[in-house]
């Protein structure tokens, strides 16, 4: 018996995407979700550049904006302890840190879950410069003082500069990003996660190591979440999107 394969498409992945139940759980976006997102990104570096140990999720699941920002304030004054001139993080990581650090404060105070994605945006680029030294310039504060929710475009302004931070040194010029707020919607979003995951594929599909299997396995939630989304299965997708990114980005960098 001949196996015969078929080579997917875009049409293909969208209605696979539009119609399964995949990934499942349905993704959540919520305050324990966004605590959890953080306290997995600070886990994939923060270990290693100050020796500062990584709660349980049990842990932060029973106070999500309490722990985090805890834990965020331990970072800070470790910071603080050690000197910033002694430091190696460049000037603008410390400012992400401090910034991250401010908004969990306010999330905590009850001032809204927005500010607990503008920590996340911070962590994601204090992360660029401390652990793999960029020397790119990110805006501080790219949500400016409207922190009434978390929408669509916050979102995926998130997810932009996350793959700025990572994908041009990876992959080259091969995947341009966007400038910032040129992608309006999820369906533009989720053509650069197609362009993203192709370029994955050729560089590391023939490989058979554990980050790079990780990594494309982290890749192919991406690019399924990224279609649900741009097919208006809603932002929680944006955000399982971009969860993904994070650990992504761990295993191949």
């Amino acid at each position: 018996m001949t196996e015969t394969t078929s080579t997917p498409t875009y049409t293909a992945d969208a209605v696979a995407a539009g119609t399964s139940l995949y990934p499942h759980p349905k993704p959540l976006l919520d305050t324990g979700a966004l605590a959890e997102a953080i306290r997995v990104q600070l886990r994939t570096w923060v270990p290693g550049a100050y020796g500062i140990t990584i709660p349980t999720p049990e842990t932060f699941a029973a106070a999500p904006t309490e722990r985090t920002a805890g834990l965020l304030g331990e970072i800070t004054g470790h910071i603080r302890f050690r000197g910033a001139e002694q430091d190696d993080a460049s000037p603008w990581a410390l400012a992400h840190l401090f910034k991250a650090h401010r908004d969990s404060l306010h999330a905590d105070h009850g001032r809204g879950d927005a500010h607990l994605l503008g920590a996340l945006y911070s962590l994601i680029v204090a992360r660029a410069h401390v652990r793999d030294g960029s020397d790119g310039r990110f805006d501080l504060d790219p949500f400016g003082a409207d922190r009434s929710a978390i929408d669509e475009r916050s979102l995926i302004e998130t997810i932009r500069v996350q793959l700025a931070t990572w994908v041009s040194d990876t992959f080259g010029t091969i995947v341009p990003i966007p400038n910032r707020w040129e992608m309006r919607t999820a369906a533009d979003l989720s053509d650069l996660i197609g362009a993203v995951m192709g370029a994955a594929e050729t560089k590391y599909g023939d490989m058979d190591d554990d980050d790079s299997i990780q990594g494309m396995a982290h890749l192919a939630n991406v690019r399924v979440h990224g279609l649900k989304a741009g097919y208006g299965h809603g932002d929680a997708h944006l955000f399982a999107a971009l969860n993904s990114l994070i650990l992504a980005a761990a295993a191949l960098t």
